[in-house]
């Protein structure tokens, strides 16, 4: 077991300016993290659970290898970024590998992507150069969207197509 025999706390960083000088006033992280915010799994990372789900407050970018669901209110799977399982977001990029459904309510496959499995969406753009192969949904609604992360996806569904009868 590993305990801490030393009273002294670590040094923390300060922010830097863009000219690499220390920030004047540094900022304090709050309980609650603003939208700008970003949170990265990067490419030297390979998360893997069962019934595993990532969620993150602002914007997500994942550019390692996720074995589960992810979740924020933006999603970024970089180029090199693998994820199997569901990729939900208010905003979705994808630019890897998602072997799932994707979901959000503005989504953009990009040229380098490819996607195996139904994208749920309210706005989607698909580059030239994508590989997608699955069903595209068009939700009517966020509360169409959210059924579908919840996994009440009834609401979604296609009625299916009946023949007419014929009167004799």
């Amino acid at each position: 077991m590993f305990t801490r025999t030393s009273a002294v706390e670590p040094k923390r960083l300060e922010p830097r300016s863009a000219n690499g000088t220390a920030a004047v006033a540094p900022q304090l992280r709050t309980a609650s993290p603003p939208s700008g915010e970003r949170s990265v799994i990067g490419n030297d990372l390979k998360i893997v659970g069962q019934g595993l789900k990532i969620v993150g407050r602002g914007v997500l970018q994942v550019d390692g290898e996720i074995e589960g669901d992810v979740q924020g209110a933006e999603v970024i799977v970089g180029e090199r970024g693998k994820v199997t399982g569901m990729v939900a977001g208010q905003q979705v990029i994808v630019r890897g590998v998602v072997s799932g459904v994707v979901c959000g309510k503005s989504v953009a496959l990009q040229a380098s992507s490819h996607v195996q499995g139904d994208v749920h969406h309210m706005a989607l753009a698909i580059e030239q150069g994508a590989m997608f192969e699955g069903r595209s949904r068009r939700a009517a609604s966020e509360a169409d969207l959210n059924n579908v992360v919840d996994g009440r996806a009834q609401a979604m569904q296609v009625p299916e197509h009946r023949p007419l009868s014929t009167a004799a």
